[in-house]
C-alpha cells in the first residue's frame, strides 16, 4: 500500500469516526429516544471504544514512522505523550473493571487536543493557505522538522489534523461514558 493510500484511509476514518460522533452527540441532545438508548449503553464498551481508538492511533502513528519513514517531530511526540498512555489506562480499566477512567482519558485527550489544534494551525497557514510561517519543531534541535511530512490529504488534512479527529473523538466518547457512568448512579442510588 502507498503513503497516499494509506493517508487517505486513516484521514477518511477518522473523519468518519469524528463526524459520526458529533452527529450522535446533536442527536444526544435533540432527541430524548436517542439519550435513553445511549445512556443504556454500559460504561465498559464506551472504555473499550476508546481502548480501540486509543490502540488504532498508536498503531497508525508507528506505521507511518516505522513503516513510511516519516519524520516525527516535536509537536506529534507532545501528542503520543499524550495519547499512548490511554491505551493503557483503558486496558487496565477494561481488565480491573474500574470505573472513573473516562476522567483520566478526558484529561489526557484534551490536552492531546489542545497540542494537535496547535500543531494543525502551523501546518493550515503553510501546507493549505501557503503562508510562510516557522514552525516551532522547525527551529533547528534534535527532532525533525514536520515542514518535511509528505502528508496532505483533501488538501487540508495533515498528521496533526488526524489528531484532532482522535482526541476529540476520544474526548466525546469519554463524555458519554460519563453520562452514562451518571445516571447508571442515580438510578441504583
Amino acid at each position: 500500500m502507498t503513503l497516499d493510500t494509506y493517508s487517505i484511509l486513516l484521514v477518511s476514518a477518522s473523519i468518519a469516526l469524528f463526524v459520526a460522533l458529533v452527529a450522535v452527540g446533536i442527536l444526544y441532545w435533540l432527541s430524548v429516544g436517542v439519550r435513553a438508548r445511549i445512556q443504556r449503553v454500559p460504561y465498559f464498551w464506551f472504555i473499550a471504544a476508546l481502548a480501540a481508538i486509543a490502540c488504532i492511533s498508536i498503531a497508525g502513528s508507528l506505521v507511518y514512522q516505522l513503516v513510511y519513514d516519516t519524520p516525527v517531530c516535536e509537536l506529534c511526540w507532545w501528542q503520543r505523550i499524550f495519547l499512548y498512555p490511554t491505551s493503557v489506562i483503558t486496558l487496565v480499566a477494561l481488565w480491573y473493571k474500574t470505573r472513573e477512567t473516562h476522567i483520566t482519558v478526558a484529561i489526557l485527550s484534551a490536552f492531546g487536543l489542545w497540542y494537535a489544534i496547535y500543531h494543525y494551525y502551523y501546518h493550515f497557514q503553510g501546507f493549505v493557505l501557503g503562508n510562510k510561517l516557522s514552525l516551532p519543531c522547525s527551529y533547528g534541535g534534535l527532532m525533525p522538522a514536520c515542514t518535511d511530512s509528505p502528508i496532505l490529504v483533501y488538501g487540508f488534512a495533515t498528521i496533526p489534523f488526524m489528531g484532532i479527529m482522535v482526541f476529540g473523538s476520544m474526548l466525546m466518547f469519554a463524555g458519554f461514558a460519563h453520562l452514562t457512568l451518571k445516571r447508571s448512579v442515580l438510578v441504583n442510588g
